[in-house]
């Protein structure tokens, strides 16, 4: 077969036909489409880039089969009119677990009503002078609630567990020299004139229950969970609170955790303010990072007025009762391929140039019968 008969048969099976320079028109329309083609190109190809870095959140709900593990609670509370003194840390679940006067990982930081540090310097002047008075062999006396003379209440605290431990009603405790002398030292702020900020993490069972931050001694007796407020009694307390953080796990990227940053103000005093909160156990699947097993929660609120000697109109304090959904949700980072990128960019330019390519032949026909028809 002769090559310039091959090459004239190859030639008919071209689909882009090039036309000859002398026969090209170029007109203002379509040089203006043009450029317009060109900014669509650039802004659809950016947009399609922006979207091809940027990871879709793929949700999938399934039933939660992990229901014997633990879960972790952390939340910065706090409360401008409450000395930290007065406040306990207490959490309980319905398979009867009890916690009382939590102190691990839980830090509290006596503040002013103003939300500022307090100044422990003058404190620690008169503290040195509580030293020099109590000296080394200083025994105080327990007010006939030891089991033997020799018995030692060295501070206010001693002499307030040693009336419990007897089952005898603690009077107001400036009866006492310890609690006296403490409070002068500044150890025991007044009710109303000095706040806390109680920062914690506490390690629970993942089950229904709740944990309270709430006035007064707090132990267990048998299944009952009790609050010994009469040491207070006649006291009133204004239990305003700022909930700086609130989570149930750590927290993944995007999470909204409903209560952080909120405030709770109540003119009455002594309530008894109940948070009800819903659960919903999550699982956050990053690119890279191992998955994050945390919770989101919704939350509602109540709040009552209270005796302060309690009872079954319940007691002043902060209550968090959460329940937890028998479903999990999946949430898990996914990025586009890039065959897939690749082949909506090719997409992008092949559509705008069709288009552009019919509209600069509709635009140039019509002005060619409009100049025919003059």
């Amino acid at each position: 077969m002769p090559p310039a008969f091959s090459s004239r048969s190859l030639r008919q099976f071209d689909a882009f036909a090039k036309p000859l320079k002398d026969f090209r028109i170029q007109t203002i329309p379509g040089a203006c489409l043009s450029i317009a083609c060109i900014i669509i190109i650039i802004v659809l190809y950016v947009w399609e880039v922006t979207d091809y870095l940027s990871p879709a959140v793929k949700q999938e709900i399934i039933v939660d089969i992990s229901r014997n593990r633990q879960m972790s609670i952390n939340f910065d509370i706090t409360f401008p009119y409450v000395p930290c003194y007065v406040l306990s840390v207490d959490s309980m679940d319905i398979s009867g677990e009890q916690h009382s006067a939590i102190t691990q990982d839980v830090n509290k930081t006596s503040i002013l009503v103003d939300g500022s540090a307090k100044s422990y310097e003058a404190d620690t002047e008169k503290a040195k002078a509580l030293k020099l008075k109590r000296n080394a062999n200083y025994c105080g006396s327990c007010y006939g609630t030891g089991n033997d003379d020799k018995q030692c209440c060295n501070t206010c605290e001693a002499v307030m567990e040693a009336y419990r431990t007897r089952g005898w009603s603690v009077p107001d405790p400036l009866a006492f020299e310890q609690c006296k002398d403490e409070k002068e030292v500044g150890s025991l702020g007044a009710i109303g004139q000095e706040g806390c900020r109680v920062v914690g993490k506490l390690e629970v069972n993942k089950v229904a229950g709740s944990f309270h931050i709430a006035p007064g001694k707090s132990f267990g007796e048998g299944h009952v969970h009790v609050h010994d407020l009469m040491a207070f009694a006649g006291k009133q307390f204004k239990l305003d609170h700022q909930i700086q953080r609130l989570s149930f796990g750590d927290t993944y990227p995007g999470q909204i955790n409903p209560l952080d940053n909120s405030n709770m103000s109540e003119p009455s005093e002594s309530p008894m303010i109940s948070y009800f909160l819903k659960l919903v156990p999550t699982i956050y699947s990053d690119l890279l990072d191992t998955p994050l097993v945390t919770n989101q929660y919704s939350a509602t609120w109540q709040i009552k007025s209270t005796p302060l000697t309690g009872g079954s109109d319940g007691i002043p304090g902060v209550f968090f009762n959460y329940q937890i959904s028998p479903l999990l949700v999946k949430l898990t980072k996914e990025r586009r391929s890039f065959l897939n990128f690749l082949t909506n960019t090719c997409a992008i330019v092949g559509g705008v140039y069709t288009v552009a390519g019919l509209l600069d032949a509709f635009v140039y026909r019509s002005s060619s019968i409009l100049a025919k028809m003059k």
